[in-house]
Order: C-alpha cells, then structure tokens, then sequence
C-alpha cells in the first residue's frame, strides 16, 4: 500500500493516538471505525508506522520519557517514606 492509502485508510482518531505515542488505543479505533480483527487493526496500524520512521521514533520518546517519569516520582516517594521514617524512629535523639 502507498502512503496515501494507509493515511486514508487510519480514522483521525487513530492517527491522532499514534502522534500521542499510543499504539493500542489507534489499534482499538481502527477496529471501531473499520470495523476489523484485532490482528488486521494491528497489522493496518504497523504497516502505517513502517511507513513513517518519524513517527515512530516520536513513540519511543515519548515512552521512554513516561517510563522516566515514573521512576523519577518512585524515586521521590522513596525518599519521603526514608525521610519520615529517619524523623520517626530517631526524633528521640535529636
């Protein structure tokens, strides 16, 4: 298939999911709107992306960088529990 093709063929939806770097919810509207298998959606939509490096390259960014900002608010909350807990067991000393 063209460029072209795959573009009309994506409903705005899903093409609007995948430039927010989220696959499965531009599989699901493909499937909505196409009214498609789950393994055609799946394959309309990776054939789409292989057509579009950028963009591909745009969600694993944009992945990666939630997948840092999970760690970054773990790593915060870790050391609020190791603040209070120093404060709890050790305010008899102070």
């Amino acid at each position: 298939m063209s460029e072209e093709t795959l573009q009309h063929t994506l409903p705005e939806k899903a093409l609007e999911a995948l430039s927010h770097g989220d696959r499965e919810d531009a599989i699901k509207q493909v499937m909505l709107e196409g009214n498609l298998s789950r393994e055609d959606a799946r394959e309309l939509v990776a054939n789409f992306l292989l057509t579009q490096p950028s963009l591909l390259r745009r969600m694993k960014d944009a992945q990666s960088e939630a997948k840092w900002g999970l760690i970054r608010w773990l790593i915060l909350l870790q050391a609020i529990v190791v603040a209070v807990g120093y404060f709890l067991l050790f305010r008899d000393q102070w």
